[in-house]
């Protein structure tokens, strides 16, 4: 089991130092180096989960996974709602603007609603 979370820690920490290294990148105006080192952790991850022989995910992470995949669309979806709701009746008012960020974030997260039921529907009806 410490071997496992020695893996797992590595692998999550590759991730880590890549977005961290990216952002620090950008920050410093090197987008370019910023891509270089996110990617390179991006491949140390996979490195780590493809390259070692111990089996570093089982049933339970599985089930893990479901449930906070399940809860994050379920936040997404309801703060969303809300969301979209306040902003058509703020759009309304004389003395509200709603930036088009907004509404581009309001199809994509409507996109990823659509392809949460594309997928779903094709592994249902894959069994």
């Amino acid at each position: 089991m410490a071997t496992i979370r020695r893996y797992r820690r590595l692998m999550y920490g590759s991730i880590a130092a890549g977005v961290a290294g990216f952002l620090v990148a950008v920050e410093l105006d090197y987008p370019f180096v910023g891509l270089v080192v996110y990617w390179t952790g991006i491949l140390a991850f996979l490195g780590v989960w493809k390259g070692t022989s111990v089996t570093l995910y089982d049933e339970r992470d599985l089930e893990l996974e479901r449930r906070a995949s399940l809860r994050t669309l379920q936040i997404a979806g309801g703060v969303g709602l809300v969301a979209m709701t306040g902003l058509v009746v703020a759009d309304q008012l004389p003395s509200v603007a709603v930036p088009e960020q907004a509404v581009g974030g309001f199809y994509t997260i409507s996109a990823l609603f659509v392809v949460y039921g594309a997928v779903y529907t094709a592994v249902r009806y894959r069994r």
